[in-house]
């Protein structure tokens, strides 16, 4: 019996040991993360080096032979000690053209330009700044074609151009036309005649002077505004009382209410305005009740975020149609609460055919228009001449622009073949004078042009 069962058991161990047709569970095995990688240690920022700076400080200025002015110095930097005693030297490029003092004085000696130059001694670092002495001499020399800077570029609208002011890549001319007396503002190209876009201010004035700031959000227009109908007029205003910003929208009109932003000095019509872009300052020609010209210089921004208020003109004026006559109230800045930079009597009453405000000087231009007819039976109108003026209300130097006399000449270059060539506009920019001319052929509906001619100041 006991070896029956030990059989049994046997067989049934071995029966356990046939391998099974089912597959056996693999068994689970947790898988570990593997340790992260080690951080690099961050390598140290090079320490930047430790320099010393030196730039020329000063107001920009344009000096007149015999005129001095003073250029300091700023000094700065990692590397500045403000308990170092630094050693500079002041030099000039050219000493023919003007001298600088050990102390920044510099002295203008003849006409030209001259780099002024502060030298830190010790370390050799310097800054410079460019200097140009004028005396206006080359508006003197005769007709060059070279000279042509915007030439025989026809308008839409037949007028003559009042004034004008460009970039590097656009231009703006304002004429006075339609009826009523609109000012007329046509962007352009500076170097083609289209394509032309257009705004229009009605009853703003006669558009003497114009410049355009150049913003993130546009292109402004300094224009005068609320003009009056002249006495013995239809169409033609002029005495504007108030100085506008109005930012250039194209196919747009505006009556003088709509202009976005007014400057108003009580008492002063006719006001017009020019702008010096490096030394930040706005130069506004205007005249008082008895016909006296008088010039302002304000810092620009100064003047734009000054509060304004209601004021009430100082004179009557008409306009509209149809016309009224009435002091308007107007929402302004009232520059005579403000402080200027400068003020001063101009040495003369007349009314600029354009002017600039630029490093220290007024540019003024004058001149007339007239028929060839005229011009030739003596009158002479057809004149053009140059001034400058300083910050003391002193004319430094007068001088005419020799041949705009000439017809033949204006003919051949394909200007005008009437012998009409009006001076209208002056600026300087970047070492180079502009003189601005209008111009009109002979026939019924004669053309008008814009002429721009530049002189460098080297």
């Amino acid at each position: 019996m006991k070896r029956l069962l030990s059989a049994l058991a046997m067989a049934v161990m071995l029966a356990s040991c046939v391998p099974s047709d089912e597959p056996e569970e693999p068994q689970e095995h947790p898988v570990l993360p593997q340790p992260p990688e080690p951080e690099p240690e961050p390598e140290l920022e090079p320490e930047p080096p430790r320099t010393l700076e030196i730039s020329v400080t000063g107001e920009f200025v344009d000096l007149y032979p015999g005129e001095t002015c003073t250029l300091g110095y700023s000094l700065g930097g990692g590397a500045y000690d403000p308990a170092k005693e630094y050693k500079v030297l002041f030099s000039s490029s050219k000493s023919e053209v003007a001298t600088v003092d050990k102390n920044g004085l510099v002295t203008a000696r003849k006409a030209g330009s001259t780099v002024i130059r502060v030298t830190e001694v010790d370390s050799e670092i310097y800054a410079e700044r460019k200097l140009y002495v004028v005396n206006l001499n080359q508006v003197k020399q005769a007709y060059d074609k070279s000279r042509k800077f915007c030439c025989g570029h026809t308008l839409y609208y037949k007028a003559v151009v009042q004034s004008w002011d460009f970039f590097d890549d656009y231009m703006y001319a304002c004429q006075v036309c339609g009826s009523p007396h609109t000012l007329s503002f046509t962007r352009k190209p500076v170097t083609s005649r289209d394509p032309q876009a257009y705004m229009h201010l009605k009853y703003y004035g006669h558009g003497d002077n114009i410049f355009v700031e150049r913003c993130p959000d546009g292109d402004w227009l300094w224009v005068s505004n609320y003009g009056t109908l002249e006495s013995g007029q239809t169409n033609r205003y002029a005495d504007s009382q108030v100085l506008s910003r109005v930012r250039f929208r194209e196919g747009v009109t505006f009556l003088p209410a709509d202009a976005d932003f007014n400057f108003v000095i009580p008492g002063m019509k006719r006001i017009i305005a020019a702008y010096d872009p490096d030394n930040g300052s706005i130069g506004i020609w205007c005249r008082d009740s008895g016909g006296k010209a008088w010039f302002y210089v304000y810092d620009l921004e100064t003047i734009k975020t000054a509060p304004t208020e209601n004021i009430q003109l100082s004179y009557s004026i008409t306009y509209g149609s149809p016309a009224v006559t009435q002091k308007p109230i107007v929402k302004a800045v009232n520059l005579s609460k403000l402080t200027p930079l400068l003020s001063f009597r101009m040495p003369f009453n007349n009314v600029p055919q354009g002017y600039d405000w630029h490093h220290g000087k007024i540019w003024f231009f004058r001149g007339d228009g007239a028929e060839a007819e005229e011009r030739e039976a003596g009158t002479n109108k057809n004149w053009a001449t140059a001034y400058l003026v300083s910050t003391e209300g002193k004319t430094l130097v007068t001088v005419s622009v020799p041949w705009v006399d000439d017809i033949a000449l204006l003919a051949s270059e394909g200007i005008t073949d009437l012998g009409y060539f009006e001076a209208e506009g002056i600026k300087v920019k970047d070492g180079e004078l502009y003189l601005g001319f209008a111009s009109k052929d002979a026939g019924s509906s004669p053309e008008r042009r814009v002429n721009i001619f530049k002189y460098s100041l080297d």
